[in-house]
Formats: structure tokens, sequence, C-alpha cells
């Protein structure tokens, strides 16, 4: 009750509220308010002469809540930094015009600058990468009219001087009412996998050319993988194997799928070096009649080899065959021949001059 106006107990504890205080026992009749009780207090509120910031104990309150918001933010805020630091991609988020807000340790690093020296700066100020520089400004501009996060790739220097490719992630952030309020930007080191793309690349058009040079040798030549199915082959090969097996290749070039123990009866042997581990292996085999020297490589041990087949019944092949054997037989041989002519009192460099006549005359013979 205030004034001349009497309020029902109702009315009084609706007011009460305003102060929080919502029972008998929150009513602590301080007088801070200028009022003898909190009843006469929540009287001039609903007369309107009074206002709940006049009740001290509410103040206090208020105040203690604050205090506490308070807290409660800074650690939420060093708990986001705290976990910004924590990420290795260097971040940097900056408000609508460009200016710094903030970033994390690893955007220190990169900037070789701190975040207190960094504030409210452009990119410009403390950056002396001016293509990097530039790419963000346009890439802001290019947000605020459209904004969908951007992915471009460039290049930054760290303050040492080391140059490194990035993979920037741009972005923009906005306040409570929906409207952008700045730009986060996320840079990750990409240098090692665009490196690993140009050798792969490099690697696979040396594979191409390579299968490309092997498919147009005159010898024939097989690679297979450890269930013997064919990878690649060239028409040699299947000539090799037989006429049914050439009129395959011509629908299937390269007899790609193929298993080779349908197409090869000596197929073991690329078993034997696969489970062997050995790096090569060379043998003369008979295969649909003709006779054909065979030499296999690993070229992933246990998982795949490759074979290089020379037809022995082809003039060419034979003579240069039979030299390259000639040759191996001086080389492996020569010393013991030496002995024996020594023995004999012959002269051991005739022998080896007789040796070296026939291969001039089988190499004269392939000409």
């Amino acid at each position: 009750m205030a004034g001349n106006k009497t309020y029902s107990e109702n009315d009084i504890k609706k007011a009460l509220t305003f102060i929080e205080i919502f029972d008998k026992a929150d009513e602590i009749d301080c007088g801070g308010c200028g009022y003898k009780t909190c009843r006469e207090f929540a009287a001039a509120m609903l007369d309107g002469t009074a206002k709940p910031s006049m009740c001290v104990v509410l103040s206090k309150k208020i105040i203690e809540k604050l205090k506490k918001k308070e807290k409660e933010l800074r650690d939420s805020l060093f708990l986001n930094q705290e976990i910004l630091d924590a990420v290795p991609a260097p971040i940097l988020y900056e408000d609508i015009e460009g200016r710094a807000i903030g970033c994390n340790k690893a955007y220190e690093d990169i900037a070789g600058i701190k975040r207190f020296d960094i504030k409210d700066k452009k990119l410009f100020e403390y950056s002396d990468n001016k293509l990097y520089n530039e790419l963000n400004e346009k890439l802001n501009a290019s947000l605020l009219k459209n904004p969908v996060k951007q992915v471009v790739e460039a290049d930054v220097k760290y303050p040492g001087g080391d140059t490194i490719t990035i993979e920037l992630h741009k972005a923009v952030f906005t306040d409570r009412s929906g409207a952008a309020a700045g730009f986060v930007s996320v840079l990750f080191d990409i240098t090692e996998r665009v490196k690993r793309s140009r050798e792969l690349a490099i690697a696979k058009d040396t594979a191409e050319l390579s299968v490309s040079l092997l498919k147009k040798m005159p010898s024939g030549f097989v690679i297979v993988d450890d269930r013997l199915t064919i990878i690649e082959s060239n028409s040699a090969f299947a000539k090799l194997m037989g006429d049914d097996i050439e009129v395959i290749e011509e629908i299937n070039p390269g007899l790609k799928g193929a298993d080779l123990r349908s197409v090869f009866s000596h197929h073991q042997l690329f078993s034997a070096l696969m489970e062997s581990g050995e790096d090569t292996y060379s043998k003369d085999v008979v295969h649909n009649g003709k006779k054909m020297n065979i030499t296999l490589f690993t070229i992933e041990k246990n998982k795949t080899a490759g074979a290089v087949f020379l037809d022995l019944s082809m003039p060419d092949v034979r003579n240069e065959e039979v030299r390259k054997r000639a040759e191996n037989v001086i080389r492996e041989n020569l010393d013991t021949v030496q002995k024996i002519a020594y023995l004999l009192g012959e002269n051991a460099s005739k022998t080896e001059n007789v040796l070296s006549s026939v291969i001039r005359l089988l190499s004269e013979n392939e000409k």
C-alpha cells in the first residue's frame, strides 16, 4: 500500500517479482530503497513513484550476475583461443573492413608477428607478400557480394624466407542479426601434396611412355599380378602365344584382365619368381612349337612381375643370342682357358682371338 491507493495481495506479489522477491523469506526489509518494507516499495512501484533499480539488494544481485557472466565470458574466450591455438592450420579472422580481429598461434608463426600487433590492422600493413595481400582483398570483396566459401591456392612466405603452397579456405561470419560481420581464413599447407601430385604426373607420363615403347618393341612382353592376371602386354607377345591369342588381342588390346594360365603353358615360372622374391630369372622354353627365351623380372616384390620373350627360331634373334652367350662363355671361362693354354705351352691370347673371331663372324652374318 502506498499513497491513498490500496492494492490486492496478488498485485503486491507481482510487483515484488520485479525485484526478484518470490516468497516471504526474500522480503528482508533493509530500507535501502527508502521505504520501510519491501511491500511498501512494491506498492510505490505500482503507484509509479519508485523503480526496481532503487532496490539495493536487486542491484547487488545484478552486479554479481554481471561479474559471473563476465567471468564466464572471459573463460569462454580463453577456451576458444586455446582451441584455436591447438589447431595446426593458421587461422585469421577479420572485420568487414578487412582489419584483423584475431588469429591463432599457427598464424603468428607464418606471419612472424604476434596477434596483439596485428589487431585492427589490414593485411598489407604487416605482410610484404603483395600477391597474397591482393588475393585476400579480392576474396573479401567477392564474399561480400556472394557469401559462399572460397577455396584457392597461393604461395606464401615464412619470415625466414621459405615459400610454401597453401590452400586458402575463406568464408564470411555473421552477427546475431545474420548480417556479414567479417571474414575467417584458414590456411592449409599443401606443399608436399602439390609436390607429390607433380611427381605422380611425371611418373604417370613416364609410365605411359614406357608402356607405349614396350608395345612397339619387336620382342614380346607381359606384366602380371600375383594372381597371374595380365596387367599389360604387347602384340608381339600375343603373336608368340598363338593365332587364337592374337585374335583375342585385337579385341582386347594388351590382353588386360586375361588369365596367364590360359595363355602361356609355362606360367608357373612367374609364380615361382614372385614366391622366391628374386629380381630376375632367365630360361629357354618351348611354347606353341616355338623355342623362345624368357627373361622374367620382379616389378613389385611378391606382387607383380614382367617378362620379355625372344623368339629363338628367328635368324636375327638366334644369331644375337648366340653372340651374347659366346661373350658370356668367354667372360666366365677365360681364366680357365688361359691356364689350360699355359699348361699346354700355348699362348692364351690366341685362344681369345679365335673366340673373338667367332663373335665377329656371327655379327657379320646378322648384317
